[in-house]
Formats: structure tokens, C-alpha cells, sequence
């Protein structure tokens, strides 16, 4: 093993048991409405009935960091402008729980598999966030692991059409999470964002971010 080699080893170690840890607490774990957390004022909003669903459709999405020589980076992805739900939108590698996945981890492997072409066996999974609704009736479950930095990633054109990632540290800063108006039907509401260089993360996957970056904070009163 090259001394880079090692070094990567000591930091997949170290950052695993801090991660392990940080994903056992409840606040990770708590269930997140994520659009009427930040528009309690539109809950139940009629014009809003045919952008939002309560219809819940279960999905899972992988959570992949990568432990690189230049720091722990986390695995998104560009949807082609040919999927017929959130074309060309920043997301993380998942999709719906088909019905031969035993587990939700099942469901993320699989999806980061087929997309991305992340093998399962080079995936440690840690743990899972609490499960993330969103507007359009999804409800995700977000699985979290660490992706062996050999793994040899490739797009699958169908679906994906760029990949690129985010490093950990900024994630974890909540400085870089924000919140942002749009509009639809002439009424405003709030979504999550956490812009990164040219890519502008929003919606379901940057409010799973930002529980990821919650979770990644000292608890208070930790020295």
C-alpha cells in the first residue's frame, strides 16, 4: 500500500465511525416534510393541488462519498433531459423502490448500479438519513456510503447525463445552504438550494444535503 493509499484508508476509517455515529442520532433520523417545513403558509394551498401530491411513492437515493487524496467528496448527478420526471435536475443516484428490493438499501445499490455504475460490493454502507418527502409525492429514503475511490464511474446516457461531485466540507458548512423563492401560479414558496460553482442543487436533493449537513455538525456541549 502507497503512502496515498494509506492515507485515504486512515480517512475512509476516520470518517466512517464519525459519520456511523453522527447517523444514530435522532435528529438524523426524524422524518422530514421538507416542503411544508418551509411553507407551513401553503399547507393545504388549492392552487398548489395539481403541482403537489400527497400520493406517497417510495424511492431510495445513495448517498456516495468518496474518499479522495484532496478530501472526502459526495457523488451527484446531472438527470437527461429525456427522464420523464426531474429531467435535467441535480440528483442524487436512486429512484423507486421496485418490487424485487428487499430493503431500501437494496433499492439505492441497485439504482447507483444502473446509473452510475457504482458496484454494490465497493459501496460500505453506513446507515440511512430519515426518510425526505418532497412536493411531488415522493418519500426517499437517503443511504448513506462510503464508495471505494477505484470505483469506475460512467453515466448512463439514458438517464444521467453528467456526473460531478461536491466536496464534503462544503456540504457541511451550513453557510453554503440556503433557501430560495419560486412561483408557481402567481404564489411564491420557498425550496431548499445549495448552489455549488455552475450547479445550482435545489428541491428534494438539496434538503437532503442539508440534513446531511446537520447531522455532520458537533453535537452542543461536544468538546
Amino acid at each position: 500500500m502507497s503512502v496515498g493509499d494509506s492515507n485515504i484508508a486512515k480517512l475512509d476509517m476516520d470518517m466512517r465511525a464519525r459519520i456511523e455515529a453522527n447517523l444514530e442520532r435522532a435528529t438524523a433520523q426524524r422524518v422530514r416534510a421538507l416542503f411544508n417545513e418551509i411553507n407551513p403558509h401553503l399547507v393545504g394551498e388549492k392552487l398548489f393541488e395539481s403541482r403537489w401530491s400527497d400520493i406517497r411513492k417510495d424511492a431510495a437515493v445513495l448517498v456516495p462519498i468518496i474518499p479522495r487524496p484532496e478530501g472526502a467528496r459526495v457523488l451527484l448527478t446531472v438527470r437527461s433531459s429525456d427522464m420523464p420526471s426531474h429531467a435535467g435536475q441535480i440528483s442524487f443516484p436512486g429512484g423507486k423502490v421496485e418490487p424485487q428490493d428487499k430493503t431500501r438499501v437494496d433499492t439505492a445499490l441497485r439504482e447507483a448500479h444502473e446509473e452510475v455504475n457504482i458496484a454494490p460490493h465497493l459501496v460500505d454502507v453506513i446507515g440511512r438519513l430519515g426518510v425526505h418527502q418532497g412536493g411531488l409525492g415522493f418519500s426517499v429514503t437517503p443511504i448513506v456510503g462510503l464508495v471505494d475511490p477505484k470505483a469506475e464511474l460512467k453515466a448512463c446516457p439514458r438517464e444521467v447525463k453528467e456526473i460531478f461531485e461536491v466536496p464534503l466540507e462544503f456540504i457541511a458548512n451550513l453557510k453554503n445552504h440556503i433557501t430560495e423563492q419560486r412561483e408557481h401560479k402567481g404564489v411564491r414558496y420557498n425550496m431548499f438550494a445549495a448552489p455549488y460553482e455552475r450547479f445550482h442543487i435545489w428541491g428534494l436533493t438539496a434538503g437532503i444535503l442539508r440534513t446531511l449537513a446537520e447531522t455532520l455538525q458537533e453535537p452542543e456541549g461536544a468538546t
